[in-house]
C-alpha cells in the first residue's frame, strides 16, 4: 500500500468582529521561515483582498497541517 502525505499551510486572521477566517496553502515550500510567513499575512491584511462576509483586520496564527493517506485495496 502506498502511503501519501500532504503538507498545507494554514493562515489564521481575525476579522474587525473577531470572526476566525482561515487561508490554506497547498503545498507549501517547506523551508518558510516565520518571519516570512507572517510577513506575507501583513501583505494580505494591507491588501484588503481576503475575507468572506469581513475583510481581514489581524494575525491570529499560522501552522502547518500535515495528513497522512493510506489507500485501501478492496479488491
Amino acid at each position: 500500500m502506498t502511503v501519501e502525505t500532504k503538507r498545507n499551510l494554514v493562515l489564521i486572521f481575525k476579522t474587525a468582529g473577531d470572526k476566525e477566517v482561515k487561508l490554506t496553502i497547498n503545498a507549501p515550500k517547506t523551508d518558510l521561515e516565520d518571519s516570512v510567513i507572517a510577513a506575507a499575512m501583513d501583505e494580505i491584511i494591507t491588501s484588503k483582498a481576503y475575507g468572506h462576509e469581513e475583510v481581514v483586520a489581524t494575525k491570529d496564527s499560522a501552522k502547518y497541517v500535515i495528513q497522512q493517506e493510506q489507500a485501501i485495496s478492496l479488491a
